[in-house]
């Protein structure tokens, strides 16, 4: 008689304090209890964490889908519908195809020096502080600027488009009084693009001008705009102001390696090295689902058509079958980072990608030319930022010395 697959499952909770303050232990739980692990809280939801069964999972969009990329049916059904996010297919393609304008690399190219000169004007001015917060001082501003000044927002609203962003993200968990909290701010984010992204507030010339104009041309329907819109507003925020923190803190708790950053701040790949193994090491964005659309299954374990898989690129990144025994080092010379998943992979891999590497790159080159020291402050430690989907930090005081 043939016995049926294992079917493995867990009582392991993801979304607790203490799981968001450090996941990493429970994804190495979950790596080897097997590729793919129902989480019992959650009901027909299954946690895969290993490197290669995510990968495949987010380059197989006709097994998995992407129209229901959250843990519960509000953010999916009103947060997320019509964004290119959660689309597949034509609709996907069609969406992206209007971003991939201003995201490409090449259209991209103009922005490099903006960007640069834009972080070291604001790394002068912390590094001259001698202690700053990576957060309020530094990531946020810069971030929050190069946003606003290309979707053509008013740069006063810099501040409250990041923390609707960061709301909006945590709403994507599931149902638990975190995620209710979030609603409101999920919501407040699309009230404020219904009612400030419009045709005629937004900047002509601007990225968000240049989504109604598709709409003119017949692209995407006028229904559609303000769903694409953000896509710049929320997925271009807070990911890239959390990857330049962690990546800050990492240095701050690796002195030798950011001596080697000092000594080769002019090294573009070296730096680059550097922005990939971060995020590699700490992904940004931890998970996002997919919908199975047919019975099928992942490396020998069964899945019935309807579940859901939590794809955990935090865990991806970490997996020692993968990256080795190293693997939960940091390591800025680590070789072969830019097959991290941190940014997603496929069909659906972060459409900013090229743009939030700039920017991480234009402030770690900025503030490796500007001082040789970068270190915690011992009576101010860290504060995690908990997100149900985002991982990075509330606040994250640094001291530096002036070159």
């Amino acid at each position: 008689m043939t016995r049926p697959p294992a079917r493995p499952s867990t009582s392991i909770d993801l979304f607790t304090d203490a799981a968001l303050n450090d996941p990493y232990p429970l994804h190495a739980t979950l790596r080897q209890l097997g590729p793919a692990v129902q989480l019992e809280q959650l009901g027909e939801v299954w946690a895969i964490s290993r490197y290669a069964d995510v990968k495949t999972t987010l380059a197989d969009p006709d097994r998995f889908s992407s129209a229901r990329v959250a843990l519960n049916d509000t953010a999916n059904d009103t947060i997320l519908a019509g964004t290119v996010l959660a689309s597949d297919g034509t609709d996907h393609a069609r969406l992206r195809r209007v971003l991939s304008r201003q995201l490409a690399r090449r259209a991209l190219t103009d922005l490099h020096e903006v960007i640069r000169q834009h972080a070291d004007r604001l790394v002068a001015k912390v590094v001259q502080w001698g202690r700053f917060d990576a957060v309020s001082d530094l990531a946020i501003p810069f971030v929050g600027h190069i946003i606003t000044h290309l979707t053509g927002l008013p740069a006063r609203d810099r501040d409250q488009l990041v923390a609707l962003a960061e709301g909006t993200f945590s709403a994507f968990g599931p149902d638990t009084p975190r995620t209710q909290a979030a609603f409101p701010l999920a919501q407040a984010m699309f009230g404020y693009l219904t009612t400030s992204a419009t045709r005629e507030n937004v900047r002509p010339g601007s990225w968000l001008a240049e989504v109604y104009a598709a709409a003119d041309r017949g692209e995407i329907a006028e229904s559609e705009c303000i769903p694409l819109a953000s896509a710049y507003t929320v997925a271009g925020a807070d990911t890239t102001i959390h990857a330049i923190t962690t990546l800050l803190g990492l240095l701050a708790r690796h002195p030798r390696q950011w001596q080697s950053l000092h000594r080769r701040a002019h090294d573009t790949a070296f730096l680059d090295a550097a922005v990939r193994e971060a995020l590699r090491y700490d992904a940004p964005v931890q998970w996002f689902c997919r919908t199975v659309t047919q019975d099928t299954s992942i490396s020998g374990v069964p899945l019935t058509a309807g579940s859901q898989v939590l794809l955990l690129y935090g865990s991806a990144n970490r997996d020692h079958d993968f990256w080795g025994p190293t693997a939960d080092q940091f390591r800025i010379r680590r070789r072969g980072t830019e097959q991290h998943l941190a940014l997603g992979h496929g069909p659906h891999s972060c459409a900013g990608t090229h743009l939030a590497h700039m920017e991480i790159t234009a402030v770690l080159g900025a503030l490796a030319r500007a001082t040789p020291t970068l270190r915690l402050v011992p009576s101010a430690p860290p504060c995690r930022q908990l997100n149900n989907l985002l991982r990075g930090w509330a606040s994250l005081p640094l001291t530096t010395t002036a070159r």
